[in-house]
């Protein structure tokens, strides 16, 4: 059984912040999966200034799937 694997944990202060810091988590996660070629990536907003990026074969290799944990107002 494969597990998930966070490539990175991170808050942030504003947008600009919050883009690099995702391109940069993204394409790190990408490499690492080309690796095995078995898990896509995973990107969560646990909250708004709370992200985190993670391997997972619960999304297909290639592609990039978000999930938004952040409530709305």
């Amino acid at each position: 059984m494969e597990f998930d694997q966070i490539v990175a944990d991170f808050r942030v202060e504003g947008r600009l912040e919050m883009e690099k810091k995702l391109d940069a988590a993204v394409r790190s996660a990408r490499r690492q999966a080309g690796a095995d070629r078995r898990r896509g990536v995973l990107v969560t907003r646990h909250d708004f200034d709370h992200f985190s990026v993670s391997l997972t074969p619960r999304v297909p290799f290639g592609f990039t799937q978000e999930l938004d944990h952040a409530g709305r107002i």
